[in-house]
């Protein structure tokens, strides 16, 4: 199950599906025929689906999604608990709003936050791609989240067609599903506003087209590989860059090697520039509208000013432009100890391993373990070396920065990793009758794991009180930090707006604590979230701004938290 986007200690359920991997071994050398008769039923119904593509990718589509919503009566949409969450919903409000930056804040100091900028614009500092779809969710659907879900199903739809570029198409419809049960109910990626499915999605397409004009030169190909790629860079840069030079470097070798005819090398180039010379042109106008130049992306500029992040090995420690808040100051000082731990051989090393175990986790899990056992034996597999050089370059590359690895930061490469976990399958078939029931069993035995832990949640307010303590079984598949979000409602109940300012205690200050996020329409919220500023002056002419608003103080660094009326404020 693909649940948690870290290091985390063993659970329960981590137990129990190393228990249904030791049976599956088991039954495999001793009882091989077992339930062979449903097996090859459900392989002739995935047969006859994959006659109609068009009708597996909707499946692959509404797999996760209609999963994901009924568990809505037990497990609700998602409230935002990461800074880059607040990041993300601010551009989705700010894109539903119909503009693609905000005018400058008139007091600064008090509502920059974490990768949110106050001026030159009131943005976001990411790229635009999560927040767009996020937008959609919010204009059509009215919750950001259906943009997440949207993503998601989009991703699954587009894996069966990248898988196909490497197996029959049975076997890509069973992949797509597979990948949809996995990362696709109760993932971060999709219980968050944090990303994943988008740059995995762009990375199915430069993937599956890639694979796909090895073996033809077609113009539909050339169009999604270009597509992909404006996806990814409008989502992780990084990572879409170096996947376009992996696949720049396949194509030009291609090329080179082949004798191809200047119209059909034109009739190539020519989807290509449809997308890029466009998509190049928004890219530079959204960096203008954020930033204030073409040429200045807004994440470095927010680098430049508040030295977030650290950066890679080779880079010396940043250093802030000017004094930072304390919230801002308190991600600094996080990420600059992550540096400094790594800052040796030793260092390094156990670094790596936290990231390795995070990356393991996530894509393979307890269950799909076993299947690594083949993996020596794929490489000579058609299109393998595509596969190889992305992950090589990508995973490689993510290795290099100092601070924490999360998946989602390889999602360009979901399907490259799964095209090996689903080829290790493939060759477990051909080990005798022990390894075709391995093949068979082991994506069961993730079903498995999937319905214990959606109908334990939906079962959970069946339970007598007596029997409650057995959701600790599934309760840590749910779990996450929420701070600012529980004082939400109780603040939407108030009668006419409110404005809440924050006092930060810089001794002790627990940076999940960071409060000042706002919506994109700030002076019209019902609720503004405001840095107190040690100058009370500030604080009058802030308070006066915003007149006619029930004032409160917020004190997130007090334990327990609270929200009170501000002191000496009107009554």
């Amino acid at each position: 199950m693909r649940i948690v986007w870290g290091s985390a200690p063993i659970t329960l359920f981590d137990v129990f599906e190393l228990v249904l991997v030791l049976l599956c071994i088991v039954l495999a050398f001793l009882r091989p025929a077992f339930l062979q008769n449903p097996f090859r039923a459900i392989e002739d119904r995935l047969a006859i689906c994959s006659r109609h593509p068009w009708l597996c990718a909707l499946i692959a589509f509404l797999v996760p999604v209609l999963l994901r919503l009924l568990l809505l009566p037990v497990y609700p949409p998602p409230v935002p608990a990461v800074h880059d969450e607040y990041a993300y919903l601010l551009q989705s409000d700010t894109f539903a709003s119909g503009r693609l930056a905000n005018p400058p804040l008139q007091f600064p100091r008090e509502f920059e936050s974490i990768y949110i900028f106050a001026t030159p614009s009131y943005s976001s500092e990411y790229e635009p791609a999560q927040g767009f779809f996020l937008a959609i969710g919010q204009k059509i659907f009215g919750s950001p989240w259906a943009g997440v879900l949207l993503s998601m199903g989009l991703f699954c739809a587009a894996a069966f067609w990248a898988l196909s570029g490497w197996f029959p198409r049975p076997w890509a419809f069973a992949g797509a599903l597979l990948i949809g049960l996995e990362i696709g109910v109760l993932s971060y990626w999709m219980n968050s506003y944090w990303g994943g499915c988008v740059p995995a999605l762009g990375g199915a397409l430069t993937l599956g087209g890639l694979a796909r004009l090895r073996g033809r030169f077609h113009a539909r190909d050339c169009f999604l590989i270009a597509l992909g790629i404006f996806v990814l860079l409008s989502s992780r840069p990084l990572e879409g860059m170096l996947l376009s030079l992996v696949a720049a470097a396949f194509i030009l070798f291609w090329f080179a090697i082949r004798t191809i005819p200047a119209n059909v090398l034109l009739r190539l180039v020519i989807p290509m520039l449809v997308v890029f010379v466009p998509a190049a042109l928004f890219l530079c106008y959204y960096n203008q509208r954020v930033t204030g130049k073409a040429t200045q992306v807004p994440y470095l500029l927010y680098r430049t000013r508040y030295a977030i992040p650290v950066g890679f090995y080779w880079q010396n420690p940043p250093q802030p432009a000017s004094a930072m808040p304390v919230d801002i100051e308190g991600e600094y000082r996080k990420q600059l100890a992550q540096r400094r731990r790594a800052d040796s051989v030793r260092g390094m090393l156990l670094s790596t391993a936290g990231k390795l175990r995070a990356f393991w986790v996530f894509y393979v899990g307890i269950v799909l373990t076993v299947v690594l056992i083949a993996v020596p034996f794929i490489w000579r597999e058609p299109n393998m070396d595509i596969v190889f050089f992305a992950l090589l370059v990508i995973v490689g590359f993510e290795n290099l920065t100092y601070f924490a690895y999360f998946p989602h930061y390889s999602a360009a490469v979901t399907i490259a990793i799964f095209v090996v976990l689903i080829q290790g399958l493939c060759v477990m078939r051909r080990w005798g009758r022990a390894g075709l029931f391995l093949s068979r069993s082991l994506p069961l035995a993730c079903c498995i794991s999937l319905a214990v832990a959606m109908g334990g949640r939906l079962a959970e307010p069946l339970l007598p009180r007596s029997a409650k303590s057995i959701s600790r079984f599934w309760a840590p598949q749910y779990e996450h930090w929420v701070s600012r979000e529980t004082f939400v409602p109780r603040l939407e109940a108030q009668p006419g707006k409110q404005l809440v300012l924050i006092h930060y205690d810089p001794t002790t200050h627990n940076n999940d604590d960071a409060w000042t996020f706002n919506e994109a329409n700030l002076e019209n919220a019902k609720i503004v979230w405001a840095r107190e500023s040690n100058d009370p002056e500030e604080n009058r002419r802030l308070i006066q701004h915003f007149s006619g608003r029930t004032l409160w103080l917020a004190e997130p660094d007090a334990r327990p938290q609270k929200i009170i009326p501000y002191p000496g404020a009107a009554k």
